[in-house]
């Protein structure tokens, strides 16, 4: 039996816009329409017109759904709101297998202690080295390096994805050989709630654009 996700009051909303993400959440729910505060983004705001289509991502209680709607109207009761018409269906990020999207960067790394947070890595504790890096989920990445590394090794890294600069530690699980270089599996450790969603956000909208870079067939 299929889950059935529905709009709820106060759960957050992103509005996915010319390849910006805009926040918002849910004001208002009716039989006909979901009300949304007006997307917001740096204090840019997203005054949807009636008709135009919609695409964006739900946070439910059991998960991350993507969605495609259209804009039904404005209303205001208390404050400005967006409506939105129900979507006819959610399609669910599988937060334990998460997609892994392709992604090209150059990535700066360290090895660090296991014990080491993103918070209290002093200077002497490390040195940089380059990779690039392969592809990224919400769970882990792959990068290629020259550097000598090995499995159960920690690392730090600063991965740039679209116009964000994402901060991550991981830990290495698979190191292959090819071509003089190291292709690294890595899993994320440590990771806060808001840095995954941050880096699903950012691979919806990667996946977004190659959806509309792949041409046609016919």
């Amino acid at each position: 039996m299929a889950e059935t996700i529905k709009f709820l009051l106060n759960h957050r909303v992103e509005i996915m816009m010319d390849d910006t993400t805009y926040l918002s959440n849910i004001q208002d729910v009716e039989e006909e329409y979901a009300g949304i505060s007006i997307p917001v983004r740096d204090g840019t705001y997203l005054p949807l017109k009636k008709g135009e289509k919609v695409e964006g991502i739900y946070y439910a209680k059991r998960g991350l759904y993507k969605f495609n709607t259209v804009v039904v109207g404005r209303k205001i009761d208390r404050i400005m709101m967006i409506l939105l018409a129900h979507p006819k269906k959610f399609i669910k990020f599988q937060r334990r297998n998460y997609v892994r999207v392709p992604v090209s960067a150059n990535t700066c790394c360290a090895l660090v202690d296991k014990k080491s947070s993103l918070k209290n890595i002093t200077d002497n504790q490390f040195e940089f080295f380059n990779a690039v890096s392969l592809d990224i989920s919400a769970g882990g990445m792959r990068i290629s390096t020259d550097k000598d590394v090995n499995v159960g090794d920690v690392i730090v890294a600063t991965l740039p994805i679209k116009d964000e600069v994402i901060n991550v530690k991981g830990k290495i699980i698979r190191v292959e050989r090819v071509e003089n270089r190291n292709i690294c599996g890595i899993n994320f450790i440590d990771m806060d709630k808001k840095t995954v969603e941050k880096i699903i956000s950012l691979l919806f909208r990667i996946m977004r654009d190659q959806r509309k870079n792949t041409p046609r067939e016919g």
